[in-house]
């Protein structure tokens, strides 16, 4: 059963920055499987010497999200009208 992905939007840049994503299905919400994948995913780019920070962001009213962002050592850096930006640097 899929409960949900996460992923890089691709290769670092010149600069060493990647974004990342990541979904959750509802019924799998609140039981950590976001935390665990996204500490894992970001072991494994940080493993990449290339990769020098990572990138999310999400929604102003997504709550969980920021949550998920904040417990994998990501921290905010600003916020525009719609979206809260995030990030951590290896």
């Amino acid at each position: 059963m899929v409960i949900g992905g996460i992923g890089f939007f691709g290769p670092p840049d010149e600069t060493g920055t990647v974004g990342l994503g990541y979904g959750v299905a509802p019924e799998a919400e609140g039981h950590g499987y976001a935390t665990e994948a996204l500490r894992a995913l970001l072991h494994h780019g940080f493993a990449d010497a290339r990769v020098r920070r990572v990138l999310a962001d999400t929604a102003h009213d997504n709550v969980a999200s920021q949550r998920v962002l904040e417990k994998a050592g990501l921290r905010r850096t600003f916020s525009d009208e719609k979206l809260h930006y995030y990030a951590i640097e290896g």
